[in-house]
């Protein structure tokens, strides 16, 4: 019961609806779900919370307006511009409603992947090569040129410079933090 890229499809069991996330977690919804648009099981979770709030009939459809709101209440605040391009995609015969997969495709147009704290410590990890718990332009060049990316190891340290708030000539775990969260 997969398609050709190994992603199960969902099926009703009751009132509930199973589908997938894009990990391939199972996930039980109120709404159908045919393509789970990239986003994780977590995330699939808030979107339906934030979609149920403005299904206050259970009509399994909100107005075009009543999605915006709902967009707004996760964080996402697209300008009008953005809004009318993505909103005509989505709904391209102006119907003024959306099902919830519609919904999905909707936000993922806005979508800014979440990471988790475990996925953060990992990356760091992967830099800090002596386990110091800090990284240095050596480290960072080290693994960038392992990965196919060649610098110079002045390149290396401009780089770590920009996110070296201290000017120890190395980057904190909360520094990597705070930067990789300032850049989405």
């Amino acid at each position: 019961m997969g398609d050709e890229q190994g992603q199960k499809e969902g099926y009703w069991d009751g009132d509930e609806y199973v589908a997938y996330g894009s990990r391939g977690k199972e996930i039980r919804l109120p709404y159908e779900m045919r393509d789970p648009c990239g986003f994780r099981a977590a995330e699939i979770h808030d979107l339906v919370w934030t979609f149920q709030i403005a299904d206050v009939l259970g009509e399994k459809q909100i107005s075009t307006s009543d999605a915006r709101r709902a967009m707004k209440r996760i964080g996402e605040e697209p300008s009008d511009q953005e809004w009318l391009l993505t909103i005509n995609a989505v709904d391209p015969y102006s119907r003024g409603v959306v099902d919830f997969q519609k919904f999905l495709k909707l936000n993922a147009h806005f979508h800014k992947a979440m990471l988790t704290e475990d996925e953060l410590t990992n990356a760091f990890m992967i830099f800090d090569r002596d386990k110091s718990g800090t990284i240095d332009a050596i480290e960072l060049r080290d693994v960038l040129v392992k990965l196919g990316f060649p610098i110079t190891p002045m390149e290396a340290w401009n780089m770590l410079s920009e996110a070296d708030d201290s000017g120890d000539g190395e980057v904190s775990y909360a520094e990597f933090v705070e930067k990789i969260l300032k850049a989405k």
